[in-house]
């Protein structure tokens, strides 16, 4: 559902600001909660204090955020999606839950502050943004995180926020409504900046490795590249097994790879040894063989979205790198 912007701008939500919530708790807020929210508001953070002030924003019971706190359960269900050969297992929030998360989500994204290599999940950027960053490479070497936002722990996520400036209170109502059994939900709006958000610390001691050995670094969500102009540093790849092993992340050894020209250098997806970036050979194949059929009317209607989805992705590719795919 499309929250409208009205309440997406608000750091109260559904009223104008902290002195209009402070009216609706009255005698409710416990001492010291006025000044809380007050300074929550002035760092531009949603003023979640406590239950009770988060149900006046929202205009709903105090019992129904106590039920999503407590019976999570009740406002999540259940279901899987096709990925690669395999099926993702996905835990997405009721409407009422989505609509808070789709709220917070958009607040923190507005206070989060990207680390220069961080592509995924930032409104503007994307993976094509990313693989530019390692154009002339003489190789690359490629991370994977498993199961990252199943592996991002509640506690870890509540930290972090006392760190952006929310009480520890606040901050653990936060994460309990963005989080499922204890970790980030797979499906909830505000598993993506939040994902970044806990990773804060991973991304400063990468940075700081990244320059150490004046390589080129990207993260893309779960996916992180290293490349560089000279040799690969011998030791790379156990530095950055040790920099994860102290965490609640583990690296799949599976998806751990180097490549050095002259093999073709493929960063999320795409090539980058070149002067631009470039769908690899068989995607390009596939593009020609979906636009024949397009021009013929011979996709069935139910393929046309994922069709008009592998062109446009293809379009956004060719205007990024000026070639032609023919």
């Amino acid at each position: 559902m499309r929250l409208p912007h009205l309440f997406l701008d608000r750091l109260c939500f559904g009223l104008s600001g902290p002195e209009e919530l402070l009216r609706v708790l009255g005698p409710l807020a416990s001492p010291g909660e006025d000044e809380c929210i007050r300074r929550l508001c002035a760092l531009d953070l949603p003023p979640v204090s406590s239950p009770r002030a988060l149900a006046a924003m929202l205009g709903v019971s105090e019992g129904l955020v106590w039920s999503m706190l407590h019976r999570q359960h009740r406002h999540y269900r259940h279901f899987s999606i096709p990925k690669g050969r395999g099926s993702r297992d996905i835990t997405a929030p009721r409407v009422a839950l989505k609509v808070i998360q789709k709220w917070l989500a958009v607040r923190l994204q507005a206070k989060y502050y990207r680390p220069g290599h961080v592509f995924g999940f930032v409104p503007g950027l994307s993976h094509i943004d990313a693989a530019r960053q390692h154009l002339g490479a003489r190789w690359v070497c490629s991370f994977d995180i498993e199961n990252f936002f199943p592996t991002t722990p509640e506690g870890l996520v509540a930290a972090r926020l006392v760190d952006l400036g929310f009480p520890e209170s606040g901050a653990g109502i936060v994460a309990r409504l963005a989080c499922f059994s204890g970790v980030l939900a797979q499906g909830a709006p505000t598993s993506p900046v939040l994902s970044n958000i806990a990773l804060c610390d991973i991304d400063q001691r990468l940075s700081l490795l990244a320059e150490r050995y004046s390589l080129r670094l990207t993260r893309y969500a779960d996916d992180i590249v290293f490349s560089g102009l000279e040799a690969v540093p011998d030791q790379l790849a156990r530095e950055v097994y040790e920099l994860f092993a102290a965490s609640s992340w583990r690296l799949s050894e599976a998806k751990t790879e180097r490549v050095e020209i002259p093999s073709r250098l493929k960063v999320h997806g795409l090539l980058v040894h070149g002067e631009e970036v470039r769908l690899t050979k068989a995607y390009r194949n596939r593009i020609r063989a979906y636009r024949y059929l397009m021009e013929r009317n011979g996709i069935q209607q139910a393929d046309l979205p994922k069709v008009k989805g592998h062109l446009s992705f293809a379009e956004s590719v060719r205007k990024a790198g000026g070639a032609s795919f023919g």
